[in-house]
Order: C-alpha cells, then sequence, then structure tokens
C-alpha cells in the first residue's frame, strides 16, 4: 500500500469560523496547560452520572479477568482460564478508549452521555481504532522496544538492548535505561497520542490521522505534556495508592485486571483535556478540504455517526446559546427592584 504524506497539513492551518483558542498564544506553556486540564474538567462535570455509567460498564471486563486470574492453575498458559483472563481487559483497552472519546465529543456538543447510542458507534470505529493504533504502537515500539527482532540469522536490537547493555558495562543501575529515554519516549508518545481524535471525531484515515496527531503538538510538546501529566496529576489522591496497592499484587493476571479498571477510571479527565487540545489545534483547512466528497455509508451506520460538518454545526450552535444566555441582560435596575420588593411587602397591603 502506498502511502502518500498530506501535504495539505499545516501546522498553522486555520480554525474553523468562529472558533475562539481556548487560550491566548502569548501565555507561558504551564497556563496553557492548565486552562486545558480546567477545561477538561469541565466538560466532566456536564454529565458525572453518564460518564460514571460508561466507566461502570468498561470496567466490567477487566474485573471478570481479576476474577477468573484468580482461579487455582489460571496461571499456567495451557489453561483455559490464562488466555481469557488476558484477553476481557483487551474490551476495555479498545472499545473502551473509543467510547470514551465519543462520549466527551457528545459532551462537547452539548449532548448527554448515552451508553445505548455510543456502544454501536464504538463498534463501528473499532476497525479504524485499530488500524490507526496499530500504526501507532509499530512507531512507537520500533524505537523504544525491549526485544530484539530476529531476521533469520541475523539480530536487530532496538535501541533500550543497545543502551542497556552499554550502561550495564559501565556498571549502572539496571532502570538507568528507563530514566535515560524516559523524556524521548514522552516525547514521541504525545506526538502521537492524538491519532485516535483523528481517526474517530474527524474521521480521517489511519495514516493521514498519524500525520495530523504529529503536527498538533509541533512547537507545542512542552504544554502538551504538562497538559497530559496534569490530567493525570488531578486523579492522583486516588489513583496513587490504588496504583501502589495493585504493585503489591503477585498475580500477574489479577495485577493486570486491576490495573485497566483503574485506567478506564482515570479515562474521562484525561482524554476530555486532550480532546481540548485537539479542538483547537487540529489542522481545520486541511480536515475540512479532505471530508469536502462525503463517502457513502450504510444506512445502518447513520443512525449512530454523527459527521465532523454537523458536530462542528452543533457545537457551533449550543456555544452560541451558551453565550446569549451569558450575555442576556437583566431587566430593570437596581432601585426598581428594591421599590418592587418595598411595595410586595409593604403593611399597607392587605
Amino acid at each position: 500500500m502506498s502511502i502518500e504524506a498530506p501535504t495539505a497539513l499545516s501546522v498553522d492551518e486555520t480554525h474553523p469560523p468562529n472558533h475562539t483558542l481556548l487560550v491566548e498564544p502569548g501565555w507561558p506553556w504551564w497556563r496553557q496547560a492548565s486552562a486545558y486540564v480546567a477545561s477538561g474538567l469541565r466538560i466532566c462535570r456536564k454529565d458525572i452520572s453518564g460518564l460514571l455509567a460508561l466507566v461502570g460498564l468498561f470496567i466490567v471486563p477487566p474485573l471478570l479477568a481479576v476474577i477468573v486470574g484468580g482461579l487455582p492453575g489460571a496461571e499456567k498458559t495451557t489453561s483455559i482460564a490464562y488466555w481469557v483472563a488476558q484477553a476481557l481487559p483487551w474490551i476495555t483497552i479498545t472499545l473502551g478508549n473509543i467510547s470514551m472519546v465519543l462520549a466527551v465529543e457528545a459532551l462537547d456538543r452539548g449532548e448527554r452521555v448515552v451508553p445505548a447510542k455510543i456502544l454501536p458507534a464504538a463498534v463501528l470505529w473499532f476497525p479504524r481504532y485499530i488500524w490507526t493504533n496499530g500504526i501507532t504502537t509499530v512507531l512507537f515500539w520500533i524505537l523504544f522496544g525491549s526485544l530484539s527482532l530476529h531476521l533469520g540469522n541475523i539480530t536487530i536490537s532496538l535501541l533500550p538492548v543497545l543502551l542497556g547493555n552499554l550502561t550495564s558495562s559501565w556498571g549502572w543501575p539496571s532502570f538507568a535505561p528507563t530514566l535515560i529515554l524516559g523524556i524521548p519516549m514522552l516525547f514521541w508518545h504525545v506526538r502521537l497520542v492524538f491519532a485516535t481524535y483523528a481517526a474517530i471525531v474527524d474521521d480521517q484515515r489511519g495514516w493521514r490521522s498519524v500525520f495530523i496527531s504529529i503536527g498538533i503538538a509541533h512547537r507545542r510538546w512542552l504544554m502538551v505534556v504538562a497538559a497530559f501529566v496534569g490530567s493525570v496529576i488531578v486523579e492522583a489522591p486516588i489513583a496513587l495508592p490504588a496504583y501502589l496497592l495493585i504493585q503489591g499484587v503477585t498475580n500477574s493476571l489479577v495485577a493486570g485486571g486491576f490495573t485497566w479498571v483503574l485506567v478506564m477510571s482515570m479515562r474521562p479527565i484525561f482524554i476530555a483535556t486532550l480532546h481540548e487540545i485537539y479542538e483547537d489545534y487540529r489542522p481545520a483547512a486541511a480536515i475540512a478540504e479532505s471530508l469536502a466528497h462525503p463517502k457513502p455509508y450504510p444506512r445502518w451506520r447513520s443512525l449512530y455517526y454523527v459527521s465532523p460538518m454537523q458536530r462542528e454545526r452543533t457545537r457551533s450552535a449550543a456555544a452560541n446559546q451558551a453565550s446569549q444566555i451569558e450575555q442576556e441582560p437583566i431587566h430593570g435596575t437596581e432601585q426598581d427592584i428594591q421599590q418592587s420588593l418595598s411595595a410586595d411587602w409593604s403593611p399597607d397591603r392587605d
């Protein structure tokens, strides 16, 4: 399959009509990051019960994995329980992530979180999600994977292996390669993290979504990392003790199940924060051009699919309505209101 880099994509693309950036361009990176985390929290507050229902739904598979993984003999790779416990969390890893992206998008449009609508839509986006995230996974781990590639008689050691061999020869501790590669790994991760949003929110194909994601973090890397970390820190008072408890579990299947319960619980704020960054810096002109000729979708898909154009119109209408409510003048002066109250409570009144 040939891959053509979308030359129309530019990090300085114009924004949609009437689109106002959430942050001022002149703000320092830490202030911009804080604003995006706060905006993510505001989105989540629009329908807390709906988000909790969606989270509760997708923590069921990893909890079942905990139960199955705790059965006697489940840790043996030859047992059925082992493979069942390994497979169940993937429902949360994939469909849970897609569903939360769709839920945050619905909240941003001014709608409620309705799992009955989101779940079928998540299934429809599953092939696109797997393809896009397959690309980003390969691009990430081909640089930072800890395994060696064996091509016949040739063995190719990836960067962490080479660095680990080097630090071992120097007598450095085993965690030294992770510390050295921490910043490059974070740099590359935030470059790829927006591919899911481009694929699902703006209906962009796999490789195009990856190029869009790389462009969004261009010259904004520090701000995106700070927002990324900040959305996790907000949940740290609960998440950190839970994570430490999970580290004490010796059964790897049980620990893995509890880990994905924790990850799914943290997703709403995390995804909402990154969603706001994506909305501000997505290359709107190039995306609109790619969607100028709509693809024919099956009739059944229209029941759940919201096109990017329809999404933009709905969001703009909701924003205008909120703006009108905020700017609606209060009729009557303070003196008139006080006189009216005095008249209502006058002692001469029958």
